[in-house]
């Protein structure tokens, strides 16, 4: 009697293996024929309207205007932009005043950095290769395609043509929010690497970005929202150390003295919480 009940119970979790399979392969397949492609010109405006909504996820969001702070990004952002080469977008960088350390693209080529990121970079180089691995999001359509498949290329096209405040508001959200997979994050970080080597800024910052980043890992709070966006920091540390340099590789520093930025993004902060007291 156990053993016929044991066996049916056997026969049932087999079958149930079968069609969770059978379902992961089929929903996997069904999944990669659909044709989630958005034109550069209709991604652009999605970016447009959504950045223009951002301000409505949290009226607190403000952007960092101090002019040394400004013109190191640019500069920064400048140098990776030229080293790219032929690409769909007109690269877009926006500081938003925040102790978070992270950063995010949004379609079109909207890409924010948050001034804890900046505090917590040790160089300007480590804030290239963030910003160049959010460029490999951007160049790679990982959010618009994300965007697509979580929400619906009809849902997106909808948008475009005038959606309602609430859709407009919860799409932005999904957009600040998009959290990638293995696969496009390789994607980015090699993009990264490559553009780091091309742009003669050493590719291994990422890793000494993200070691950092690591240690910090038993202590993360809330505001260390990288840890959470950008998973798997061991694997991807290790592949930074190993990328290999062509033989004639030589870096060129940039022109500018770190720590008076970090010192500007500081005195912004002490302005700000002034201003709340008042």
């Amino acid at each position: 009697m156990k053993k016929s009940i044991l066996l049916d119970v056997f026969k049932i979790c087999f079958l149930l293996g079968i069609v969770w399979v059978a379902f992961a392969y089929f929903s996997g397949k069904f999944n990669s024929d659909i044709d989630l492609s958005i034109s550069v010109a209709n991604e652009e405006k999605l970016g447009k309207i959504l950045v223009e909504n951002v301000l409505l996820i949290d009226p607190k969001i403000k952007f960092e205007t101090n002019p040394i702070v400004d013109s190191a990004v640019q500069a920064i952002t400048k140098r990776l932009v030229s080293s790219i080469g032929l690409t769909d977008y007109q690269y877009t960088i926006r500081i938003i005043e925040s102790d978070d350390v992270n950063a995010f693209t949004m379609p079109g080529g909207n890409i924010f950095v948050y001034t804890g990121l900046l505090k917590f970079a040790e160089s300007p180089d480590e804030v290239a290769a963030v910003l160049a691995h959010e460029i490999g999001h951007a160049e790679n359509k990982h959010v618009v395609k994300r965007l697509a498949k979580e929400l619906g290329v009809t849902l997106l096209f909808s948008v475009l043509s005038g959606g309602d405040a609430v859709l407009l508001n919860d799409i932005a959200r999904t957009a600040t929010s998009t959290v990638f997979d293995r696969e496009q994050e390789k994607e980015a970080d090699d993009y990264c690497m490559n553009l780091m080597e091309k742009a003669k800024l050493n590719p291994k910052s990422l890793a000494t970005f993200f070691r950092r980043v690591d240690k910090l890992t038993g202590n993360a709070d809330n505001s260390m929202e990288i840890l959470m966006t950008h998973p798997n920091n061991n694997s991807r540390i290790k592949n930074a150390l190993e990328y290999k340099l062509s033989t004639n590789f030589k870096t060129v520093s940039f022109n500018m003295n770190w720590q008076r930025v970090i010192d500007a993004v500081n005195a912004g902060d002490e302005k700000a919480s002034k201003d709340s007291i008042k």
